[in-house]
Protein backbone atom coordinates (compact mmCIF):
# COMPACT_ATOMS: atom_id res chain seq x y z
CA UNK A 1 0.00 0.00 0.00
CA UNK A 2 1.27 3.50 -0.83
CA UNK A 3 0.92 5.86 2.14
CA UNK A 4 1.35 9.63 2.16
CA UNK A 5 1.85 11.39 5.48
CA UNK A 6 1.46 15.16 5.23
CA UNK A 7 2.21 17.34 8.22
CA UNK A 8 2.45 20.93 9.35
CA UNK A 9 4.89 21.64 12.16
CA UNK A 10 6.08 24.80 13.84
CA UNK A 11 8.49 23.50 16.49
CA UNK A 12 9.24 20.04 15.04
CA UNK A 13 7.14 17.81 17.30
CA UNK A 14 4.47 17.04 14.71
CA UNK A 15 7.16 16.44 12.08
CA UNK A 16 8.90 14.05 14.48
CA UNK A 17 5.65 12.17 15.05
CA UNK A 18 5.01 11.92 11.29
CA UNK A 19 8.46 10.35 10.87
CA UNK A 20 7.83 7.93 13.76
CA UNK A 21 4.62 6.84 12.04
CA UNK A 22 6.41 6.46 8.71
CA UNK A 23 9.08 4.29 10.29
CA UNK A 24 6.39 2.04 11.77
CA UNK A 25 4.69 1.61 8.39
CA UNK A 26 7.74 1.36 6.13
CA UNK A 27 8.54 -2.34 6.71
CA UNK A 28 5.27 -3.32 4.98
CA UNK A 29 4.24 -0.24 2.98
CA UNK A 30 5.74 2.39 0.71
CA UNK A 31 5.61 5.60 2.75
CA UNK A 32 6.13 9.21 1.67
CA UNK A 33 6.42 11.95 4.31
CA UNK A 34 6.00 15.56 3.20
CA UNK A 35 5.63 18.92 4.86
CA UNK A 36 2.41 20.56 3.66
CA UNK A 37 4.52 23.19 1.84
CA UNK A 38 6.04 20.41 -0.32
CA UNK A 39 2.82 18.91 -1.68
CA UNK A 40 1.82 21.12 -4.60
CA UNK A 41 2.78 18.46 -7.18
CA UNK A 42 1.45 15.38 -5.35
CA UNK A 43 -1.47 13.50 -6.86
CA UNK A 44 -3.79 11.24 -4.91
CA UNK A 45 -4.13 8.89 -7.85
CA UNK A 46 -1.17 6.80 -6.69
CA UNK A 47 -1.93 7.02 -2.95
CA UNK A 48 -3.89 4.35 -1.07
CA UNK A 49 -3.82 6.01 2.37
CA UNK A 50 -3.48 9.68 3.28
CA UNK A 51 -2.58 10.67 6.85
CA UNK A 52 -2.56 14.37 7.72
CA UNK A 53 -1.34 15.93 10.95
CA UNK A 54 -0.73 19.34 12.47
CA UNK A 55 -0.26 20.94 15.87
CA UNK A 56 -3.34 22.31 17.58
CA UNK A 57 -2.91 26.07 17.74
CA UNK A 58 -5.52 28.73 18.56
CA UNK A 59 -7.94 25.98 19.63
CA UNK A 60 -7.52 24.26 16.25
CA UNK A 61 -8.29 27.32 14.14
CA UNK A 62 -4.72 27.98 12.93
CA UNK A 63 -4.26 25.00 10.66
CA UNK A 64 -0.78 24.70 9.16
CA UNK A 65 -1.98 22.19 6.53
CA UNK A 66 -4.92 24.27 5.28
CA UNK A 67 -3.49 24.99 1.77
CA UNK A 68 -2.86 21.28 1.15
CA UNK A 69 -6.35 20.34 2.33
CA UNK A 70 -7.96 23.00 0.13
CA UNK A 71 -6.72 21.27 -3.04
CA UNK A 72 -7.43 17.62 -2.21
CA UNK A 73 -10.35 17.01 -4.58
CA UNK A 74 -8.60 18.76 -7.48
CA UNK A 75 -5.47 16.65 -6.92
CA UNK A 76 -7.27 13.30 -7.12
CA UNK A 77 -7.70 12.41 -3.44
CA UNK A 78 -11.45 11.76 -3.68
CA UNK A 79 -12.25 8.27 -2.27
CA UNK A 80 -8.73 7.84 -0.84
CA UNK A 81 -8.64 6.28 2.64
CA UNK A 82 -7.59 8.91 5.17
CA UNK A 83 -6.92 9.68 8.82
CA UNK A 84 -6.07 12.79 10.83
CA UNK A 85 -3.87 13.42 13.86
CA UNK A 86 -2.64 16.35 15.87
CA UNK A 87 -0.26 17.25 18.64
CA UNK A 88 -1.73 19.25 21.51
CA UNK A 89 -1.37 20.12 25.15
CA UNK A 90 -2.83 17.98 27.91
CA UNK A 91 -6.49 18.47 28.72
CA UNK A 92 -9.84 17.77 27.17
CA UNK A 93 -10.56 18.64 23.55
CA UNK A 94 -12.99 21.25 24.88
CA UNK A 95 -10.05 22.93 26.64
CA UNK A 96 -7.38 22.55 23.96
CA UNK A 97 -9.25 22.33 20.69
CA UNK A 98 -8.31 19.80 18.04
CA UNK A 99 -6.54 20.36 14.76
CA UNK A 100 -7.22 16.67 13.99
CA UNK A 101 -10.98 17.22 14.14
CA UNK A 102 -10.66 20.18 11.76
CA UNK A 103 -8.46 18.16 9.42
CA UNK A 104 -10.90 15.22 9.47
CA UNK A 105 -13.82 17.49 8.53
CA UNK A 106 -11.85 18.90 5.60
CA UNK A 107 -10.80 15.41 4.47
CA UNK A 108 -14.43 14.29 4.43
CA UNK A 109 -15.57 17.43 2.58
CA UNK A 110 -12.94 16.71 -0.09
CA UNK A 111 -14.38 13.22 -0.56
CA UNK A 112 -11.76 11.23 1.34
CA UNK A 113 -12.89 8.14 3.23
CA UNK A 114 -12.00 8.41 6.94
CA UNK A 115 -10.97 4.99 8.23
CA UNK A 116 -10.53 5.97 11.90
CA UNK A 117 -11.62 8.89 14.08
CA UNK A 118 -9.15 11.78 14.44
CA UNK A 119 -6.51 11.28 17.14
CA UNK A 120 -4.50 13.65 19.31
CA UNK A 121 -1.07 13.10 20.82
CA UNK A 122 -0.01 15.03 23.89
CA UNK A 123 3.01 17.32 24.16
CA UNK A 124 4.41 18.43 27.50
CA UNK A 125 5.03 22.03 26.46
CA UNK A 126 4.33 24.37 23.56
CA UNK A 127 7.58 23.36 21.84
CA UNK A 128 7.40 19.70 22.89
CA UNK A 129 8.51 17.08 23.56
CA UNK A 130 5.82 14.43 23.33
CA UNK A 131 4.54 13.17 26.65
CA UNK A 132 5.79 9.80 27.85
CA UNK A 133 4.20 6.92 25.96
CA UNK A 134 2.85 9.04 23.10
CA UNK A 135 5.28 7.73 20.47
CA UNK A 136 4.26 4.15 21.24
CA UNK A 137 0.60 5.15 21.17
CA UNK A 138 1.14 6.84 17.78
CA UNK A 139 2.77 3.70 16.38
CA UNK A 140 -0.17 1.56 17.54
CA UNK A 141 -2.63 4.10 16.09
CA UNK A 142 -0.98 4.33 12.67
CA UNK A 143 -0.73 0.54 12.37
CA UNK A 144 -4.44 0.35 13.19
CA UNK A 145 -5.17 3.04 10.58
CA UNK A 146 -3.22 1.11 7.93
CA UNK A 147 -5.04 -2.13 8.80
CA UNK A 148 -8.39 -0.35 8.49
CA UNK A 149 -7.39 1.09 5.11
CA UNK A 150 -6.22 -2.23 3.64
CA UNK A 151 -9.03 -3.84 1.64
CA UNK A 152 -10.07 -7.26 2.95
CA UNK A 153 -8.25 -10.05 1.22
CA UNK A 154 -5.41 -7.83 -0.02
CA UNK A 155 -2.05 -8.54 1.57
CA UNK A 156 0.37 -5.71 2.33
CA UNK A 157 3.40 -5.47 0.08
Amino acid sequence: MDVLIVYGSQFGTTEHLANVMAAALSPTHTVYVRHARETDRISGREIDLLIVGAPTQMHGLRLLVRPFLAGLAEHGFREVAAAAFDTRGAGSVEQTGSAAASIARRLERAGCRLVKPPEGFIVTDLKGPLAEGEEARAVAWVLDVAAAATPLGVASV
